[in-house]
């Protein structure tokens, strides 16, 4: 191995980002300094090239020494401004996107106000308030989930351009099913109103809405489904990377016998606590009321979690 392979292999793992390149060059020029320094001291080559080695370091040790503003020089053009990836055009989409979901808002609101200074009922003015917003919210929902999933971010690759449509398609379908269904309960109350209870035996309205919506939920659910479990894993290697590590903390935290005890004592404490306290409140105020106690237990619960980790990480810092 020479002093290019032993720089190289330091940075394996790395995105060649050009500020990265220039980098490597210094430190390869750097390692090469020293090495013919060594030699000029009367040094064997090789042994030479393995005293200048091993005073390189590990990189994640010298990357993790390394100055707030030299990383940022050195990683900032790959991974910290996203408005590298924005063009003007992607940007130019998203906001004729924003602007169409909110005039299918305004006219929505213009419709159900126009129905309700008419005097009609209710129901009609809900109809048109939906069925207002129906396409415009719709098209930019579908719009801005093309866009989201094309789009390359800091951490993430972008997915390509027919798996992003296929991604809009069911979106949409999913979006096109939710607006369906207040349009048409809303109009089969219009209906019973106007030919009584006849419509209102045969066509209620939950039935209507389920049977209306099937053609587009099911068919949006499912495509999306089938497209986030055949995803593959877009993140970059650095965010690999730190992810694996930060998963890999996790475990050994909780792999500890004495942090996992601790912590199943008092999970055991506040969810006997929250139950007891659950059946009493039942019976002094209602069980109508007495559930949100588990609510405030899940809220204890993450406080001693989050003072756990933050306990241990101290600990691993010292």
């Amino acid at each position: 191995m020479n002093a290019k392979e032993l720089v190289d292999s330091l940075f394996e793992g790395y995105e060649q980002t050009a500020a990265l390149v220039d980098f490597k060059e210094e430190l390869l020029s750097n390692l090469n300094a020293k090495i013919e320094n060594l030699v000029k001291k009367g040094m064997e080559t090789e042994a030479a090239f393995a005293k200048a080695g091993a005073e390189l370091g590990d990189v994640s040790a010298l990357a993790d020494e390394l100055a707030l503003k030299k990383r940022k020089e050195v990683f900032g053009d790959a991974y910290m401004d996203i408005r590298n990836y924005m063009s003007a055009k992607r940007v130019a989409a998203y906001v004729i996107f924003g602007i169409l979901a909110f005039f299918g808002i305004i006219a929505a609101l213009i419709a159900f106000f126009a129905v309700k200074e008419t005097g009609l009922e209710s129901p009609l003015g809900f109809t048109a308030f939906f069925a207002a917003m129906l396409p415009f919210l719709t098209a930019a929902v579908a719009g801005f989930t093309f866009l989201g999933t094309t789009q390359e971010t800091v951490s993430m690759y972008p997915v390509s351009s027919k798996r992003g449509v296929w991604y809009a398609a069911a979106a949409g379908l999913i979006a096109f099913g939710l607006f369906t269904m207040p349009v048409i309960y809303f109009g089969i109350q219009i209906v019973h109103k106007l030919f009584g209870e006849f419509f209102a035996c045969n066509f209620t309205g939950v039935i209507s809405v389920m049977a209306v919506t099937i053609p587009f939920l099911l068919p949006g659910g499912g495509l999306l489904t089938f497209l986030i479990l055949t995803e593959k894993n877009r993140l970059k290697p650095w965010a690999k990377d730190f992810a694996e590590k930060a998963v890999r903390r996790e475990m050994e935290k909780w792999n500890d016998p004495a942090a996992a005890q601790r912590f199943g004592m008092l999970s055991g404490a506040i969810w006997v606590f929250a139950a007891g306290l659950f059946i009493l409140l039942g019976f002094l105020i209602g069980f109508k009321f007495s559930w949100l106690v588990f609510i405030f237990a899940a809220a204890v619960q993450l406080f001693v979690q989050g003072l756990m980790d933050k306990s241990t990480t101290v600990s691993d810092e010292k």
